[in-house]
């Protein structure tokens, strides 16, 4: 792998979500490998070049197969250490659920109405970020490279810091930065910022986002900004400060879908879908308020109101995985997209015929990849997205280049794939529709070259770009100091 050659010390990745969990199942222990962009692309590097993942511990079987705390993973061929930070209830409680998942996220994703804050939920935040950098501290060799994730984690840097002057920290802010108004709004702005410039590269998915960011720390810290070159001068050191677009590995996905298995698995779906003369449509969401679930059910409604030619022909598969069950307000939307779902069906179905499934559950992923081959369209909805990887998964699964990609102007995706990609605005229904009714009233071919271009763009742009772009903006950073 030629990443492994940028990287100059010992790796310690650092996220909320482990790669690896233990499951108590009838029988025994079963060990799982978690999804994800971040995890398929970290989990094959540390495999091969060694070194350390610290996340939470959540598995119910993790403590039991965790010695010390540590567990060599893969189980089957152990070659780098996990460590698990264990939480207790009222710490999962108040840094995952309440303050991360009730603040900062929806803050993140500009739905000011649903942040909620509260200091005790903030104490608790603090202590468990304190927590992972104790472990970090512990565990990172001289002169390692810290690689951090997300909005969970804000103030670990700044923490690590503090202790380990000679790490060199890279930080990946994975969702929506918001402009300044909104982020002022979170009680504890300025211990955001403070924590996260404890880190040496800044990552964000746009350019928009660091702009956003750059802003905040300027009018807020009054601190000097150099904004050509995304550098922000704190407590004696540079914070380099940039846009690192992350993406898939498309040769894996291409892989997944032309394997023996996932091939039939295709061909079984296009039968039927072809023998009814059918058109399908497939969308893939954790059920949450930020994918815009609730208006899409309005523009599908709208959609076969104003084209009835496509009812009993155009079949919408909506794989809505529930999300944070332990938060109510999460249980609360999935019973509304369910109440949405029947109306809709219980309008437009047919003896036969239904408008839309709902697989309440994910799948897995190469079977996930088979359906985005078989698709005829994909939407991606969001009201709000950092990303989005279901965009740029459809895209590298279409190895025959029959689908079309429907996208929300609003996702850091649309910024790379909205000229062959139909743009949508997720909170207009009537223009919803008569864009699901354009695309899918081009050629053949002109679907061929919509895909093809974006397919070309991803390939340039692969998730290993992402990490090699980052760890090498690292390096300069940790030269800087030498």
């Amino acid at each position: 792998m030629a990443i492994k050659q940028l990287i100059e010390a010992p790796l310690v990745v650092v996220t909320n979500r482990e790669p690896y969990i233990d499951e108590r199942v009838a029988g025994g222990i079963r060990t799982i490998q978690t999804a994800g962009g971040v995890v398929s692309a970290l989990d094959p590097l540390l495999q091969e070049i060694g070194g350390n993942w610290v996340a939470w511990g959540s598995g119910n079987a993790d403590i039991e197969m965790s010695s010390g705390g540590q567990r060599q993973v893969p189980p089957e061929r152990p070659r780098y250490t996990l460590n698990r930070i264990t939480l207790s209830p009222e710490e999962v409680q108040g840094y995952y659920a309440k303050y991360s998942n009730q603040g900062l996220w929806p803050l993140s994703h500009m739905l000011i109405e649903r942040a909620q804050f509260s200091r005790r939920a903030w104490q608790t935040y603090r202590s468990v970020n304190q927590k992972f950098a104790k472990r970090v501290s512990a565990v990172s060799p001289p002169g390692a490279w810290v690689f951090s994730h997300d909005y969970q984690l804000a103030l670990f840097p700044a923490f690590v810091r503090k202790t380990r002057p000679d790490v060199t920290i890279a930080h990946f802010w994975h969702i929506p930065w918001p402009p300044l108004p909104i982020f002022r709004l979170c009680p504890q702005h300025q211990e955001i910022l403070r924590g996260l410039l404890g880190a040496d590269v800044l990552g964000f998915q746009s350019e928009q986002d660091v702009e956003y960011f750059l802003n905040a720390v300027e009018r807020t810290l009054k601190t000097t900004v150099n904004r050509e070159t995304g550098r922000i001068d704190w407590q004696g050191r540079s914070v380099h400060v940039k846009s690192f677009p992350i993406s898939v590995d498309v040769n894996a996905i291409e892989a997944m879908v032309e394997s023996p298995r996932i091939r039939r698995w295709v061909r079984g779906i296009r039968r039927h879908v072809d023998r009814r003369d059918q058109i399908l449509g497939i969308s893939v969401d954790r059920a949450d308020y930020t994918k815009g679930l609730l208006p899409r059910l309005d523009a599908m409604k709208e959609f076969y109101t104003l084209y009835p030619q496509y009812r009993e022909r155009v079949t919408y598969l909506q794989i809505v995985v529930p999300s944070r069950t332990e938060v109510a307000e999460y249980r609360r939307f999935y019973e509304q997209v369910e109440k949405k779902t029947q109306e809709v069906n219980q309008r437009f179905a047919t003896n036969g015929w239904k408008p839309i499934i709902t697989l309440p559950h994910s799948l897995d992923r190469p079977r996930l990849m088979g359906l985005f081959r078989a698709a005829d369209f994909a939407v991606v909805s969001s009201l709000v997205d950092g990303m989005n990887l279901v965009a740029k998964e459809f895209v590298a699964a279409q190895v025959d280049k029959r689908g079309v990609l429907l996208l929300s102007e609003t996702t850091g995706a649309a910024n790379e794939l909205e000229h062959e990609s139909f743009p949508i605005n997720p909170l207009d229904p009537e223009g919803f529709a008569n864009t699901l009714h354009e695309a899918l009233s081009i050629s053949a071919d002109e679907r061929a070259d919509r895909i093809s271009a974006m397919r070309k763009h991803l390939e340039e742009h692969t998730i290993y770009d992402w990490m090699a772009d980052i760890f090498l903006t690292l390096k300069m950073a940790a030269q800087s100091y030498v």
